[in-house]
């Protein structure tokens, strides 16, 4: 997998729009953003997009007119590589210590916690097997 590009607060949000749009244009993108409460405005969007393009973590169609701006890395990359970095940044990378915290706080409900369990218990049974994590 390639490196994730750094992205700003901004950046993030043009990204989330982007995974939640699909591909888009400008207007496509600022519409997604308005939909989450977020008014931007159409040059500040396209600046931000251009930027993006820059640092490769979107793609633009450049043959359609519109442009149409797609995301260059995946949701769940990105996702990964932000909660690595929040548990080192604010945890010192003691997951242990995150996860009780939600758990502590109520933050997951049982449900979620019956899932964690679920999950736990087949990262288990694959490492008593010696295979790759599910």
């Amino acid at each position: 997998m390639t490196a994730i590009p750094a992205l700003t607060p901004a950046e993030f949000a043009i990204m989330k729009a982007l995974w939640r749009a699909g591909d888009a244009t400008v207007a496509d993108v600022r519409a997604v953003l308005a939909e989450s409460g977020s008014e931007a405005a159409y040059t500040t969007v396209m600046t931000l997009l251009g930027r993006m393009v820059q640092k490769g973590a979107v793609t633009v169609d450049r043959s359609r007119e519109p442009f149409v701006y797609a995301a260059a890395v995946r949701k769940q990359h990105v996702a990964r590589q932000r909660l690595r970095e929040f548990l080192r940044d604010v945890f010192d990378n003691d997951a242990e210590t995150l996860v009780l915290g939600l758990v502590e706080d109520a933050a997951l409900s049982v449900d979620e916690l019956r899932h964690l369990e679920g999950r736990l218990d087949a990262l288990r049974e694959a490492e008593r097997k010696g295979k790759p994590k599910p």
